[in-house]
């Protein structure tokens, strides 16, 4: 592995239908097995239920979904002379919107109901309101951060 050449980050090509790079990331998050089409279809259909639903623009719906889960801080395992501890660490904004966005599939994909579209659609309305599964993470992880702040000058 060479040591003078530093990659550039690649970021995902716009989203064609919404023309959004947040869409894309999700549709990304969801695909499974290269099934993107699959993936996209499900984003769709989602994005369908929630503007049915709220009469809202469902890219504001997910802008501020992601806003409101987006985690200012994370734990991260930092090993010290033979004990682990959970060391704080600031998240950059990128990074962040990639953690809410991980969230939000994980926790859509474990709520109970029919279709993939509907849990997501559900779990991005309850997002926005400042509900929700994914909201409780980002808040257990802020307050798991504060207890551990002791250890912040192990970064």
């Amino acid at each position: 592995m060479s040591r003078r050449i530093s990659t550039k980050k690649r970021f995902p090509k716009r989203d064609s239908k919404y023309d959004n790079l947040l869409v894309s990331l999700l549709v990304n998050r969801i695909l499974k097995s290269g099934k993107k089409r699959l993936a996209k279809r499900i984003v769709y259909k989602a994005f369908e239920l929630i503007e049915f639903r709220t009469n809202q623009n469902p890219i504001l719906i997910l802008e501020k979904a992601i806003r409101n889960i987006s985690p200012r801080v994370q734990l991260k395992a930092k090993r010290i002379g033979g004990a682990t501890y959970q060391v704080p660490t600031l998240v950059n904004k990128f990074h962040s919107t990639n953690i809410s966005i991980s969230w939000l599939v994980d926790y859509s994909r474990k709520r109970t109901g029919k279709g993939m579209s509907l849990k997501l659609a559900n779990e991005l309305l309850e997002a926005a309101k400042g509900l929700g599964n994914a909201l409780k993470k980002k808040e257990e992880t802020h307050k798991m951060a504060e207890a551990n702040k002791a250890f912040a000058q192990f970064r």
